[in-house]
């Protein structure tokens, strides 16, 4: 990558700079448009800009977001002279250059009309959901009522120490169950007749997890791992795709659920959030009732 000559952008800089500075008195002459006299202004004005106002709630309001989207610690704003310097070089300059812009007639222009609209629109939809949603409460019978319903999505995941015998023939699986359930020893029975590369470890797979075998795996999975069958316990035969299987499920880890207590604010935001969703359609289905929308899905590719 070429570098920049350092003289050449120091130039660079201090024309603009000068540019700047020489244009100054012009844009401290620019009128308010007459729209913006009738703002309305809530809190401590800490500077004006022409006679547009910004307050100390404002000033603060852009601090803490501006800390917010930082994970610099040193690049935080704390002191009263960074807060000073963010007032100048942020929002001074900020309405500077919107009276600039407004000099200019661009705000009369189709393109920034059209943003404006849907800046307008975004602005006083949001508004309207915080409105009707932040009020929104959850009590904790519906905390406990959610976990009730929902108390599998909060069990940890399990771990199954499985052996399998792997055999070509329905016949000689049946058989070898039967050896089994009278007493046969499941590892010597799989090294001497499973056709699986477990085999040589008398059947032994370890610990795996639901899944862990891949797809092809499904009806092992749906067996191996069916709240049915518990440690100590062989499967009836079943048969997948290359071959007949028994399995004997050595022991299990893990599966329990998690204490309500563990989980609580946790589902809070998912009632929450639940809530919030049900009343953003509830708002919605009444404006649509009263609110005419056409939609030409022809012209959607």
């Amino acid at each position: 990558m070429r570098r920049k000559n350092p003289s050449v952008t120091l130039v660079c800089v201090l024309s603009v700079l000068f540019l700047f500075l020489s244009g100054c008195e012009q844009v401290k002459k620019l009128k308010v448009p007459s729209k913006a006299k009738s703002w309305q202004t809530q809190g401590t004005v800490v500077a004006y800009v022409s006679d547009l106002p910004i307050t100390l709630e404002q000033l603060e309001q852009e601090i803490r977001s501006y800390n917010e989207s930082t994970d610099n610690p040193e690049a935080k704003i704390n002191t009263r002279e960074q807060k000073i310097a963010y007032l100048n070089e942020e929002l001074i300059r900020r309405y500077l250059l919107y009276l600039g812009a407004k000099a200019r007639g661009l705000d009369e222009q189709p393109k920034t009309r059209e943003l404006l609209r849907n800046l307008e629109i975004n602005v006083l939809a949001s508004q309207i959901l915080h409105d009707e949603i932040d009020n929104i409460t959850v009590t904790s019978s519906e905390i406990e009522e959610f976990y009730n319903t929902f108390k599998d999505q909060y069990r940890q995941e399990e771990e199954r120490r499985i052996r399998e015998i792997v055999l070509d023939g329905e016949t000689e699986a049946k058989d070898t169950l039967i050896e089994l359930l009278k007493g046969a020893d499941f590892a010597a029975l799989a090294a001497q007749r499973s056709k699986a590369q477990s085999a040589s470890g008398g059947g032994d797979l370890g610990f795996i997890k639901k899944g862990k075998r891949g797809g092809d795996y499904a009806r092992f999975d749906e067996i191996a791992f069916s709240r049915s069958l518990e440690a100590g316990q062989l499967s009836t035969v079943f048969k997948e795709k290359n071959g007949y299987y028994i399995i004997k499920i050595e022991a299990i880890k893990g599966g329990q659920v998690r204490a309500l207590s563990e989980v609580w604010d946790e589902i809070k935001k998912n009632v929450l959030f639940l809530k919030q969703q049900q009343k953003l359609k509830e708002i919605t289905a009444g404006l649509l009732k009263k609110t005419k929308v056409v939609i030409h899905q022809d012209l959607i590719k």
